[in-house]
């Protein structure tokens, strides 16, 4: 186990743990230093800084701001951010109403296709947080369309499927400047995914984007994550030092899904965390 995850969700977006329930959850398993990154939103930060600091652990204000890319999405992560912020409260507002909308407009397409799903109860499952995909995939699984998470996706919502809807258009640069604008750190999350031949790929050019986001404020690279194996840490890591990047990495822990890694089981060094603090110091010198 590693005493650091600097990737976690909670109710306030798609995880199924209460941010109070996550740091908890945590404490118990031995991590020291956890990260509350919820898609869109900061509204679990608050509840996990008070968890944080009644279990002993120290809880990182965060973020994951989904953004688009030419046919793809990438994630954009913001660690040490002012979760109070004006600006950052008003766009991560706008971007959870677009998401609203966009579960609207799919609930209406599955009904189209014959596989009808109830909006109202795709809120329901969202609760407090802001409405995602996974939540319309759930809202299919009890309507029995589906047998799993995995099939709702592949063929129903997915990118290349047919009830999938675009959601309201955000860059990574303008996510970059927007969290730096917040006091935060930016890290591009998970840059690289395996196809079905083990290959590793990613949703842009990391040479290309790489330096074009870093003027736009990019600050880190997510290079440990579920999944990869020394070969890609290990080319992440040179990617980070070629362009003068600092490393985090975490288990992109939602809770509820199958085989999903616990928090802190993947490993992360505890440099991340204060290379992570000293970058957020010097920002704000």
């Amino acid at each position: 186990m590693s005493e650091v995850d600097l990737h976690c969700h909670t109710t306030a977006s798609d995880g199924v743990l209460s941010p109070e329930a996550l740091v908890t959850r945590a404490a118990r398993l031995g991590v020291k230093v956890v990260a509350i990154t919820d898609h869109d939103s900061v509204e679990g930060v608050e509840a996990g800084l008070i968890a944080g600091s009644r279990a002993g652990i120290e809880v990182i204000p965060g973020i994951e701001i989904n953004t688009d890319v030419p046919d793809a999405e990438v994630h954009v992560l913001g660690y040490y951010l002012d979760h109070a912020n004006p600006e950052l409260l008003e766009a991560t507002a706008r971007l959870r109403d677009g998401r609203v909308g966009r579960a609207h407009r799919m609930a209406d397409v599955l009904t189209g296709m014959g596989a009808p799903v109830d909006f109202h109860r795709i809120l329901e499952i969202a609760g407090e947080g802001a409405v995602g995909r996974p939540h319309v995939a759930q809202a299919l699984l009890e309507a029995g369309h589906v047998s799993s998470y995995s099939e709702a996706f592949s063929r129903y919502i997915g990118r290349d499927s047919p009830a999938y809807v675009e959601r309201s258009k955000f860059t990574p640069g303008e996510a970059c400047a927007l969290i730096r604008r917040a006091g935060g750190v930016p890290v591009f999350a998970h840059p690289v995914h395996f196809d079905r031949h083990g290959a590793i790929k990613s949703n842009v050019d990391l040479s290309k984007a790489l330096p074009e986001l870093k003027a736009a404020g990019l600050m880190g690279i997510e290079a440990y994550y579920p999944g990869y194996d020394a070969v890609t840490v290990e080319h992440l890591l040179s990617l980070a030092r070629h362009y003068e990047l600092l490393v985090t990495g975490g288990t992109d822990y939602h809770g509820g899904r199958p085989n999903e890694a616990e928090p802190g089981s993947t490993y992360v060094p505890s440099k991340a965390a204060r290379r992570r603090r000293v970058a957020w110091e010097q920002i704000h010198a």
